[in-house]
């Protein structure tokens, strides 16, 4: 196979893709459970054959992993502009950060919480959801341990279940909060979760007065 065959296929999997995804952010707005939801009504509102599904895809499952993989991407790199944050970092700057994260995440609730439905039943989406959430929490973990031993986190914090506490919070947040946020309580949002992460890890380092 030549490589640009193989780049043709790539993006050909990449347009059925999207294709699909849309289908399903659609049907689970509409009130449908993506765990229920079969490849017949997913195939007919994205304009697929059920063959063409099946060339990509070897279950729905795998069309959430795909989509997961991306998605996780971008979130990690989101994740580790909060966790480069040093002693010099205030409030305003530890808000920017969650803030990206919060954008990243919005447009995705959908099918965020379909791939939590189905890790329910599917092994290889609950490996990555897990692994996602495993990530997070090492990676806030080496951050507090980080700002103790500089001075800049409250060293009186067990790193380990502050950052598991902070994260599973956030995803929880995330998942039920910031879908069906207007703008202005999208802002109150992201202020209400710097200000308790801000108060949780710095506040008490005395880095600088919030909003400083």
């Amino acid at each position: 196979m030549t490589r640009r065959t193989q780049g043709s296929r790539a993006e050909r999997r990449d347009q059925i893709r999207a294709r699909l995804l849309e289908a399903v952010e659609q049907l689970l707005a509409d009130g449908e459970n993506f765990t229920e939801l079969s490849v017949e009504r997913l195939v007919s509102l994205a304009g697929v054959s059920r063959s063409t599904f099946y060339v990509y895809f070897e279950d729905k499952g795998e069309l959430i992993r795909a989509w997961l993989t991306d998605i996780i991407s971008e979130l990690d790199v989101a994740a580790q502009a909060w966790w480069a944050l040093g002693p010099d970092a205030g409030w305003d700057d530890l808000r920017a950060v969650l803030g990206r994260v919060v954008d990243v995440y919005r447009p995705h609730t959908t099918l965020m919480a379909a791939a939590f439905d189905a890790a329910a039943y599917d092994t290889g989406v609950r490996d990555q959801v897990e692994a996602m959430m495993q990530r997070n929490i090492a990676g806030l973990r080496k951050h507090i341990r980080a700002g103790q031993a500089a001075g800049f986190v409250d060293e009186s914090l067990p790193s380990a279940q502050t950052a598991a506490w902070l994260t599973w919070m956030a995803e929880r947040g995330l998942h039920r909060l910031v879908k069906d946020a207007s703008d202005e309580d999208l802002t109150n949002l992201v202020d209400a979760y710097t200000s308790i992460v801000w108060n949780t890890l710095y506040a008490q380092a005395r880095i600088r007065t919030p909003r400083e």
